[in-house]
């Protein structure tokens, strides 16, 4: 019983261990992706405001 026991809550920290990996690593890759995108929105911006004084 009690081997039963330890199976079960060690297998518990295993996916609980696993599942914080898992929201870290697409947290961290959302970063990226938003950083990316605020990097080209600015491309953007700073493009459209070239062509105004330009005209």
């Amino acid at each position: 019983m009690f081997v039963a026991w330890l199976i079960v809550i060690s297998t518990f920290f295993i996916c609980l261990y696993a599942t914080v990996i898992i929201i870290n690593g697409l947290k961290e890759k959302e970063q990226q992706e938003l950083a990316e995108l605020h990097t080209q929105l600015n491309i953007a911006i700073n493009n459209t405001e070239i062509m105004k004084q330009a005209i």
